[in-house]
């Protein structure tokens, strides 16, 4: 289990140390000042002496007592904590009633892994008076070190009633609730953190088990199968390149007319539909996931592929071999609606490691440039290693399947899915086909004129940009994907 670490120390919220010799005394000049027998004078001065001689120890003890709890502060703001225990220690010897010095003495417990220790000065701090989320929230991650789930559920609600934005405490309740096994409970909570902090959501995320189970396959089948398009082939998106910077590098890939072209659709000649996710839904056991990290890979403005199956949660490596900056960012899809979940830049010629986390009802997602949009891949999330991408002529194949009947997905990002149902035999094949109709597809075109504009402020032929002489590579006509094998 992974917790996340308790509050350093607790702020005082009263006065944990009182004079006791002032206070004293000014009771004792009280009634003396209503006592005019001069045995009775005699007598209180007694008395006086009395109180000095009782109440001196008491004033040295807490002002012994502060220093201590000074240093005992002073060394958990470095993180020193066997030291601060010590002095936070004799502090509460010195000052037995100070409720502060017992909440923060058990923060320093738990801190050193003493958690039953904590827990028996934080319930001394409660019974003195003071009460706080942080304490409640200490509290709560003291109980379930020492295994009481159920008593650190209860802490770290309270917490968050009296804190209502602690988001520690909302983080730690998906750890006890994931411990307990309830792994709805705990998703619950990666969707409340979702929004409000990101890191913690995918921190916690990532510590609860899928429903999925790797085992041995012996005795697997292979669903095999070809996904066609009928009816016309949807044109093409173009994006024309004065609404994006690097207009010099970025030309270099164009349709020679200033426009950068996005095949959303790709068909051979015998119609076969390419960039296909095809996955097996209810599979809950089986092979693993491949352990090979997958490539979003960038070459002159533009990615490798343009459909990946993912999990949630998978680490994905971004290169960018361009000498330009990138601007990715993830951008989950639910119903309609797509919510950008992350934006980081990626300098020229560098690589980062990034994570897809979208929300669980997120349908699919998409990686993509903000400064070049023609830059993107369409995502489809996997519950299980099961699934492949068609090829350019359309075919697919599934190995290693555990022998029984399943429900079958194929998914294209612009086009309504289709499913099936397909038994898969012991160590046998099984065939499915699926055909879609590109009068169903569905797409925003954000510049649908590939005929091109001629703007003579930036570009003149395929020779002069911005009023002279190209300075770079000869433009790359993107016919390669227009000719006798593929169909546009």
């Amino acid at each position: 289990m992974e917790f996340l670490t308790p509050c350093r120390y607790l702020t005082e919220v009263d006065t944990p140390f009182r004079d006791c010799y002032i206070a004293q005394l000014n009771n004792h000049i009280t009634k003396v000042k209503t006592i005019k027998s001069p045995k009775k004078h005699c007598l209180s001065f007694l008395i006086f002496c009395l109180i000095l001689l009782l109440g001196c120890p008491a004033v040295a003890s807490d002002k012994e007592a502060k220093i201590h709890y000074k240093k005992a502060v002073k060394l958990s703001q470095k993180k020193q904590w066997d030291s601060a225990v010590a002095e936070f220690t004799k502090a509460a010897e010195l000052a037995p009633q100070s409720s502060l010095v017992q909440a923060n003495l058990g923060v320093a417990f738990s801190q050193t892994g003493m958690h039953k220790e904590a827990l028996l000065s934080f319930e001394k701090a409660l019974h003195l008076g003071y009460d706080s989320s942080g304490l409640r929230y200490n509290r709560g991650v003291s109980f379930a070190r020492v295994k009481l789930l159920d008593e650190a559920i209860q802490e770290l609600e309270t917490a968050l009633s009296m804190d209502p934005r602690m988001v520690k405490a909302e983080y730690d309740l998906g750890v006890v609730y994931n411990l307990q096994g309830k792994r709805e409970k705990a998703l619950e909570k990666v969707e409340t953190l979702f929004k409000r902090n990101n890191k913690l959501a995918k921190k916690l995320f990532d510590q609860i088990e899928s429903n999925y189970t790797v085992v041995s396959v012996d005795n697997g089948g292979t669903l095999k199968g070809r996904v066609t398009l009928s009816g016309k082939v949807p044109r093409v998106r173009s994006f024309h390149l004065i609404h994006a910077p690097n207009i010099e590098f970025c030309s270099r890939i164009s349709d020679g007319r200033g426009h950068r072209l996005l095949f959303d659709f790709t068909v051979s000649q015998n119609r076969g539909l390419k960039d296909t996710i095809i996955h097996l839904k209810n599979v809950e056991k089986g092979k693993p996931f491949s352990p090979k990290m997958q490539i979003f890979h960038i070459d002159r403005c533009r990615a490798n592929r343009y459909v990946i199956g993912a999990k949630n949660g998978e680490n994905i490596l971004l290169e960018n071999t361009d000498p330009i900056q990138h601007e990715i960012a993830t951008y989950e899809v639910r119903n309609i609606y797509s919510d950008q979940t992350s934006n980081r830049p990626l300098p020229e010629k560098s690589s980062q490691v990034r994570s897809v986390f979208v929300r669980e009802d997120a349908e699919t997602f998409i990686i993509k440039c903000n400064l070049h949009p023609f830059l993107q891949t369409n995502a489809y999330l996997v519950q299980n290693p099961y699934y492949t991408v068609s090829d350019a002529e359309g075919n697919f194949s599934i190995e290693n399947i555990p022998p029984g009947t399943y429900e079958v997905i194929a998914w294209h990002p612009f086009i309504p899915e289709q499913r099936g149902t397909i038994t898969i035999p012991e160590k046998g094949e099984a065939s499915l086909n699926f055909d879609f109709k590109g009068e169903e597809e569905k797409r925003k075109l954000y510049h649908d004129d590939i005929e091109g504009y001629r703007f003579n402020t930036w570009y003149d032929s395929k020779e002069n940009f911005y009023g002279g002489p190209r300075i770079d590579d000869p433009v790359e006509e993107l016919q390669a994907f227009c000719d006798k094998d593929h169909l546009c």
